[in-house]
């Protein structure tokens, strides 16, 4: 249920009817921002706190995250808003495998008994880090008159816990999920599916719900009996997005097996890279008296993540190794001409090589 508050006065806002609900628990999510000066801008809040009957219920603060738990920000959201919308929800309850140490929580957790007879009252403030806030107040009630939500069973292939380790073998893969990989607990599936896209070497094969975020690397390993010998290194394990789009996650040969760790679900195949990435001069000529820096932009034809390895690259000027520096938003290659190449002709060389290992090389006399 998404339901949009009234602003009364001095930010309290008050959903006015009370919400009817066949469920026997209830937890929620609360999306806010704060606009600073009166600016839209929408920056983060700073703490969240949930009461029920004027009872702490669910609080968190959003201090200091430790740098190995910021991942875990995509459990503290409603993550399929996220992916889906692009509209971040906060969460007020703790999913069972999120560490954040943000969190203050209420005998119920987050998850509030729900009863026909009595409404519950509910508030729920978000602050920011200058102490102003804002305050929603609401009644839920379980409705003996709405029959609850008929569930279609799913036939899923495991079930992923955040303890356990969850293997899935199927002909043709397998996918091996490690202990605190999962949030919550999860029903798993494995199927091949059909794609419009071509160019894979392997059956498509969808890891879902795709819809949830995992917390660690996961490892899938793909039967690569369709690729070619000769292109065996030009090989990767693929993620295909929805929008048609491909992500090169690299990949080792194990045997007959591409393997790479990923760290999302969604759709994978074997695909092969045989495309040399592209070195674009952008501020380079032969005559370049006086200039105080060269620059060209690198560029690859797929995007790198997870296990992929992103560009590599060498430069030399007269066989003798030069600094260049990449800035990896904008793919410009830059050297800084600090007098160690002295006035004169000279013989540059660039080489770039992606995660296949496909080189591209640039080379051009110059005169400082």
């Amino acid at each position: 249920h998404l339901m949009q508050p009234t602003f009364l006065n001095d930010s309290i806002y008050l959903i006015e009817k009370p919400i009817e609900l066949s469920s026997d628990k209830v937890a929620f999510a609360i999306r806010t921002y704060d606009t600073e000066d009166g600016e839209d801008n929408h920056n983060g809040v700073y703490s969240i706190q949930c009461r029920a009957e004027d009872e702490p219920g669910f609080a968190f603060s959003l201090d200091e995250i430790p740098f190995e738990l910021a991942r875990s920000i995509n459990a503290h959201i409603d993550y399929k808003e996220k992916i889906n919308e692009n509209i971040f929800f906060h969460r007020c309850f703790a999913l069972e495998g999120n560490k954040l140490p943000i969190y203050s929580i209420g005998p119920e957790e987050g998850r509030f008994d729900l009863n026909s007879e009595f409404p519950r009252r509910f508030s729920i403030t978000a602050s920011d880090f200058n102490g102003n806030a804002s305050t929603v107040n609401f009644t839920v009630v379980r409705s003996a008159s709405i029959a609850p939500q008929a569930v279609e069973p799913i036939a899923y292939n495991a079930v992923g816990a955040p303890n356990d380790v969850t293997i899935i073998t199927k002909q043709g893969i397998q996918v091996v999920w490690p202990e605190n990989c999962f949030y919550e607990k999860t029903q798993l599936i494995v199927n091949e599916v059909e794609r419009d896209k071509k160019g894979n070497f392997s059956p498509y094969f969808e890891l879902s719900p795709v819809e949830i975020p995992v917390n660690t690397y996961f490892t899938i390993s793909i039967d690569g009996h369709l690729v070619p010998a000769s292109l065996l290194n030009n090989a990767f394990i693929a993620r295909c997005d929805p929008n048609g789009s491909v992500v090169n996650c690299g990949g080792t040969w194990i045997g007959n097996n591409l393997t790479s760790d990923v760290r999302e679900m969604g759709t994978y195949a074997i695909m092969l890279d045989t495309v040399p990435p592209k070195i674009k001069p952008v501020h380079f000529k032969p005559d370049m008296t006086g200039w105080s820096q060269m620059d060209f932009r690198i560029s690859d034809n797929l995007r790198i993540r997870d296990k992929g390895r992103t560009l590599t690259y060498s430069a030399y000027v007269d066989n003798e190794w030069i600094l260049m520096s990449l800035d990896g938003k904008t793919g410009m290659l830059s050297h800084q001409f600090d007098g160690r190449i002295p006035p004169g002709k000279h013989h540059l060389m660039i080489q770039v090589t992606d995660d296949r290992g496909n080189v591209s090389k640039f080379e051009n006399s110059f005169t400082l």
